[in-house]
């Protein structure tokens, strides 16, 4: 562990904020998720690191440029960039606060996925060109496009981020291009480095849109178009060598695509797109033509679904479950089948509603078990749950898995058409698998159908068993849409691989408690927020990417 890489920062107080985990760390950069004392919130602080090779004059200009071009950058306001809220110096180290966006970078999320579909980059391309264009408006030059710096929320909308390193422009009085004169040390990342940039010569909005474009490859291709062993051949091979064909990559990359995208890394600005939307415009018309094209060939092809595939598809189980089954061991000695009956009523009287029965042909026995009416068990609704490779019941259908596939937000599974105001709501959680990150699952209470805004109860059984309970509202706030009502410390947790959890909830008005395990967690909480939501629907989430969570036993109780 390594003091370039920020750790040896970690409970250090740069201005009201107090720093508390490392997120990540570049190479003259890290990131910390931080507690932010006026206000209370959580935050994200971005210390640049001095580098000991850096001689002191130039770190001194570094640090007065990094403040002049903070300050103005922090008047940016876009729905696609991330806003700033504070930045200063302190002790040697400059910083710049922002919101904690616990939904990771698109570099995280590519990371954990093929390339991208040619819809889902021109929906990414998009936002990111808005951004841009009003970025170079306002005079500001980004000079660090990358997935790194692009930070996604769960509805699929990315925030810009990084702009308080960009560069301030003057307006060139020959051209009219506002341009950036270059520092003496090169910023940039190498991979998506423009020609220009590399050479130390002056930039405008041209530059962020050929590293535009390297970024939009990455997506595509999930490959960069230059890669070498030094920063130096890397930055030789971005001015004077040719990308190669993203057709020659993906079979959907028409011509005319191709054309977008050899134009937007032109290794001169005055052949590449003059503005970020030209660029995103002339891909979405390209992508409309691939689409177009793609149609034609399947009409050509007379291409037909055949009833084997119709039949493959999965069903959705049939709603209000009387019964439910599950297979049991074959018996191997013959027997009548009214003795086999016999004896399924025998076993179901002594597990009285406890193991689901289930026949898969071939008159394999089972054990029935009833469902009582009056209080039925949530996810025997099954149809009113989603299905797929995030969210699927058990082959016994006795639990109801939440895989999260995503670095980028939590998977969320919400209990649809059934809104609730009152009620007290009970669930056994396993946790099956952890993958990295704290581990964190639990309840969805109160959600808007579009999920824009709900509570989350949560706990941790990795390493300390914690509780954190959490107000999300992306329709009220300007900025991070999190509010942490609550957190502590959950003794009554099993923390055992395995273990099963079960969580009780009460929620009237806007008074919430909380036991685990039967034993009450924390106070009863309170929420005075004037946008307190007081009626909505309920639902299940796990929060780190590659987390298995199996949810059980869900009832609900209204109350009076």
């Amino acid at each position: 562990m390594t003091s370039s890489k920020g750790q040896h920062l970690i409970g250090k107080v740069l201005g009201s904020c107090v720093l508390e985990r490392l997120l990540g760390y570049g190479g003259s950069s890290a990131v910390f998720l931080a507690r932010q004392q006026s206000p209370e919130r959580k935050v994200a602080v971005k210390v640049f690191l001095p580098r000991t090779t850096m001689e002191v004059r130039v770190q001194k200009d570094f640090y007065r440029r990094f403040l002049r071009e903070a300050e103005a950058a922090s008047k940016l306001s876009h729905p696609n960039i991330l806003p700033i809220y504070a930045y200063g110096e302190q002790d040697g180290l400059p910083y710049i606060v922002m919101p904690y966006m616990p939904g990771g970078t698109l570099s995280e999320y590519m990371s954990q996925r093929g390339p991208l579909s040619l819809e889902e980059a021109q929906w990414y391309l998009e936002q990111l060109a808005a951004a841009l264009d009003y970025a170079h408006d306002q005079g500001c030059v980004h000079c660090d496009v990358k997935p790194a710096n692009i930070l996604l929320d769960s509805e699929g909308l990315v925030m810009l981020s990084d702009f308080g390193i960009a560069r301030l422009a003057q307006t060139d009085s020959a051209t009219g291009q506002k341009i950036v004169k270059m520092p003496d040390v090169v910023m940039g990342t190498p991979d998506y480095i423009s020609p220009e940039q590399a050479l130390g010569q002056p930039l405008d909005g041209r530059s962020d849109v050929y590293s535009l474009a390297v970024t939009l490859y990455f997506l595509l291709a999930k490959r960069l178009p230059f890669k070498a062993d030094s920063m130096i051949a890397l930055a030789v091979l971005h001015v004077h060598e040719s990308p190669p064909s993203l057709a020659a990559v993906r079979t959907d990359v028409i011509p005319a695509l191709d054309r977008v995208m050899r134009k937007a890394l032109a290794k001169n600005p005055d052949d590449r797109f003059q503005t970020a939307s030209a660029f995103s415009q002339a891909f979405a018309d390209a992508v409309t033509e691939s689409r177009n094209h793609l149609a034609d060939d399947k009409k050509q092809a007379n291409v037909l679904a055949t009833e084997a595939e119709y039949e493959a598809q999965p069903s959705i189980a049939i709603a209000r479950p009387v019964v439910r089954i599950k297979p049991v061991a074959s018996i191997k000695s013959r027997v009548t089948l009214f003795t086999c009956a016999i004896m399924l009523i025998l076993v179901a009287a002594v597990f009285a509603s406890r193991y689901a029965p289930a026949i898969l042909g071939h008159g394999t026995p089972m054990v029935v078990e009833t469902v009582d009416p009056a209080h039925p068990d949530q996810l025997a609704n099954m149809n009113n749950w989603p299905v797929s490779s995030t969210f699927f019941f058990d082959d016994q259908q006795l639990s109801y898995h939440v895989i999260n596939k995503s670095a980028n937000a939590v998977a969320l599974a919400l209990y649809q058409a059934h809104q609730y105001t009152d009620f007290r709501l009970t669930v056994t959680m396993t946790q099956v698998h952890v993958s990295g990150g704290a581990g964190y699952y639990g309840i969805i209470l109160r959600a808007a159908a579009d999920e824009s805004r709900y509570y989350l109860f949560e706990v941790t059984t990795t390493g300390l068993a914690q509780y954190v309970f959490w107000r999300y509202d992306a329709q009220k706030a300007t900025t991070n849409p999190w509010a942490r009502l609550a957190y502590g410390r959950a003794p009554s947790l099993l923390t055992a691989p395995g273990k099963n959890n079960t969580i009780t909830v009460d929620v009237r008005g806007n008074s919430f408690k909380f036991q685990i395990n039967g034993k009450a967690v924390g106070d009863p909480v309170t929420d005075t927020a004037k946008s307190s939501l007081t009626s909505g629907q309920i639902g299940l989430c796990v929060e780190d990417q590659g987390s298995e969570v199996a949810f059980s036993h869900l009832y609900i109780d209204t109350l009076s």
